[in-house]
């Protein structure tokens, strides 16, 4: 039950953050702590974060599409962040408000789980809020990153600033030369418009490591597709949660429960 003695950290999305909810509120409850995690739709960012101020919520967690514009309602930028140029984690200091990017932090841990990243060749589908996360994480862990996007100009962007290789569009990264690590960072097959992949099956090269950042649903057309071709997949929610231990730490200040929070997760993506 929340009341006025209630920690309050909410989440920010175009969708409800059900499962960021699932989560946070299962680690709250182990932990006996008075928190609420509070999913909301929004549609007013720059509201959205005056009601934040104004009720004094603890933090929130920032999904896309507002991963960049929320930025400039920041009190502070963490330079790492800074440096991705996205915000996925809003963390209330006092007044403040500080900026956060846990999102390279979860896409590092959730390929970790599948294998090494130094040397490894990776390809980048997407050149959004996720995609720049994602790149800085990669090349953090030592990887060679080749980037495609729908918009050439937006990729070649982020590939000058993180030294990645440009590869053109999406279209044609199935004809990309080999390499160890497949990720689609675009928002296509996420949930309402499933049942579409960026790239067919036999775009994909076999064997490999195939990560997507969609993780609602939390099983996509290019995970099915990549495991058609015989690849270790790394599905979203993996990512999802792992970025998730950065943001209760953050809120908190206690240790993340994972296993508590795993099982949510995995609870709430039954259904």
């Amino acid at each position: 039950m929340i009341d006025n003695q209630t920690t309050i950290v909410c989440s920010m999305a175009i969708k409800q953050g059900k499962l960021g909810a699932a989560m946070h509120n299962a680690a709250y409850a182990h932990l006996g702590l008075n928190y609420a995690y509070v999913p909301m739709t929004v549609t007013d960012l720059r509201g959205a974060i005056a009601g934040m101020r104004a009720f004094n919520f603890r933090g929130s967690a920032v999904s896309m599409p507002y991963k960049q514009p929320v930025m400039r309602y920041m009190d502070k930028i963490d330079p790492v962040a800074r440096e991705i140029g996205a915000v996925n984690t809003i963390s209330n200091k006092g007044g403040s408000l500080v900026g956060y990017n846990s999102d390279w932090i979860g896409a590092v841990a959730a390929l970790k789980e599948a294998g090494p990243l130094k040397g490894m060749r990776a390809v980048l589908l997407g050149a959004g809020g996720a995609a720049r996360a994602i790149s800085y994480g990669l090349v953090k862990g030592g990887a060679e990153v080749t980037i495609f996007n729908r918009t050439p100009a937006k990729a070649r962007l982020l590939a000058r600033k993180f030294g990645l290789e440009f590869g053109g569009t999406i279209s044609a990264a199935g004809a990309c030369g080999d390499y160890d690590i497949l990720i689609n960072a675009t928002p296509v097959g996420f949930y309402p418009e499933t049942g579409i992949s960026p790239l067919a099956a036999e775009d994909i090269r076999p064997g490999k490591i195939v990560m997507d950042v969609v993780f609602n649903p939390p099983h996509t057309p290019f995970m099915e597709n990549a495991r058609r071709r015989g690849c270790t997949v790394v599905p979203g929610y993996r990512m999802l949660i792992h970025q998730a231990l950065f943001q209760f730490e953050e809120f908190t200040g206690r240790k993340a429960p994972f296993a508590v929070m795993e099982r949510a997760l995995r609870r709430a993506l039954r259904g």
